[in-house]
């Protein structure tokens, strides 16, 4: 990831050429949580694979309003990250520690692979560049 840091540092030098370069804030990328890793692999996919890439969040919402949680509006198993790469579509779910796949994810899965898409679980950025590479 260091090197991923080092790239975004670069690119952000060449956006903006009027600063130094001790300036501009270092880009950091993580993978210790959940949120760290969609991210990193969302920055990798755009800027080192040259593809799209967006996160796609389900979760239930809180109405401060109404005082009570809406449920999301997708449907259960979508993959965390949506992509595509050399116009393939990706899917990518992300699991930190002991999180695993749920039902509903499974059968996803299995829908998307059916069509010719690719889907992977990424539990780490390493993880994660392992399986992109297989593409």
């Amino acid at each position: 990831m260091k090197e991923l840091g080092q790239l975004a540092d670069k690119l952000k030098a060449e956006k903006h050429p009027d600063f130094p370069p001790h300036v501009l804030a270092k880009k950091r990328f993580k993978d210790t949580t959940a949120n760290d890793l969609t991210k990193t692999i969302i920055w990798d996919m755009y800027h080192v694979r040259e593809g799209v890439a967006y996160r796609i969040n389900n979760g239930a919402v809180y109405d401060v309003k109404k005082r009570t949680y809406r449920a999301g509006v997708q449907r259960k198993g979508i993959p965390d990250i949506i992509g595509i790469i050399d116009g393939r579509f990706i899917g990518i779910e992300v699991k930190i520690g002991k999180d695993r796949q749920s039902a509903d994810q499974k059968e996803i899965e299995k829908e998307i692979n059916a069509v010719g898409g690719v889907y992977f679980i990424a539990k780490s950025y390493d993880d994660y560049i392992e399986k992109i590479a297989k593409i």
